[in-house]
């Protein structure tokens, strides 16, 4: 188990001895901090012959099944597309109709939750409502807005928070992958958003993205170029700008380097800083805000019409 998971695992389990587990929980926290580790190891739990002290013991025959990735009533939605649909729930909720096949109950781990269109929310919100049997859901989600109210009112919610960065710091150099403050920040201090940002070396293609923009205002040329690379990972390289329009505001406030989300491109922040007012930063920023909750995954067709226009407008 990760570290800094520990005491979210030490709080889940102890509502599963207690008999208070229900049929439903809503795993939260930002993207990158190992909620599915939570997830699975809870599933275990439910599913064990025989728990000891709120661990599943690892050696009956449903904890070698969910070791092996086959147990026959546990079932775990795919996370490589970029919506769940309607069908895939409603097999969900026949799944969890079946009686178990090993007599200890069935679980649903659905990892990013918040993925589900609208139907297969409402499809889910009935299984929700007359849950069937020993049964257990378990939705992971970092984006808790994106979900419908009525399946949060239905869910327990156990929300898992950011740790301190020097225990982020310290467990990626104990993985042989050292980083810094600046690194951890921009990856808004999740340890494995951190630990996969470094296996992407992504560190030149934030300095080249953020350092263009920049340069934009003197050469608008540059415009066709910057957003060909922010429709790239558009959610992440839309943070990056908006952690640098944040920064040239606090330099503005007077903020010194180590206050900056970014500080080692305290030399752009500072150059945004002398050459826009604090009111043209702090519209890109609101409209930016704005523009990273249009091009969320699923939401537009084609966003690069509405980054063109934002670079359009910053020009």
């Amino acid at each position: 188990m990760y570290p800094w998971l520990i005491p979210d695992w030490q709080a889940l389990s102890q509502s599963a001895v207690a008999g208070r587990l229900g049929h439903a929980w809503l795993l939260l926290g930002e993207a990158g901090l190992g909620k599915e580790q939570l997830a699975e190891r809870l599933a275990r739990l439910h599913l064990c012959h025989h728990p000891q002290q709120g661990e599943p013991c690892g050696h009956c025959h449903a904890c070698q099944l969910a070791d092996k990735g086959n147990h026959p009533d546990l079932c775990i939605i795919p996370g490589d597309s970029k919506t769940i649909g309607v069908d895939a729930v409603r097999e969900l909720g026949s799944r969890l109709q079946r009686s178990a096949q090993l007599g200890h109950g069935k679980v649903v781990i659905i990892p990013d939750a918040e993925r589900m269109t609208e139907a297969a929310a409402n499809a889910l919100l009935k299984t929700l409502e007359e849950p069937a049997g020993d049964s257990l859901l378990l939705l992971i989600a970092s984006q808790i807005s994106r979900l419908l109210p009525t399946i949060r009112s239905r869910c327990h919610k156990h929300v898992c928070h950011i740790p301190p960065e020097p225990v982020t710091l310290n467990w990626l150099a104990e993985q042989g992958h050292p980083a810094t403050q600046a690194q951890v920040r921009i990856c808004q201090g999740a340890p494995l958003r951190v630990l996969d940002y470094l296996a992407q070396q992504q560190d030149k293609a934030r300095q080249d993205l953020l350092g263009g923009f920049v340069q934009l205002s003197q050469e608008p040329t540059r415009i066709t170029a910057l957003c060909s690379l922010l429709g790239q990972e558009t959610q992440t390289r839309l943070h990056w700008l908006q952690l640098l329009l944040c920064d040239a505001l606090k330099t503005q406030a007077g903020c010194g380097h180590q206050q900056l989300a970014m500080p080692d491109l305290a030399g752009l922040s500072h150059a945004l800083a002398e050459g826009h007012s604090s009111e043209r930063l702090l519209d890109a920023e609101q409209r930016l805000v704005s523009l990273k909750e249009a091009c969320q995954p699923g939401q537009l067709s084609n966003p690069t019409i509405h980054l063109m226009n934002w670079l359009s407008q910053w020009l």
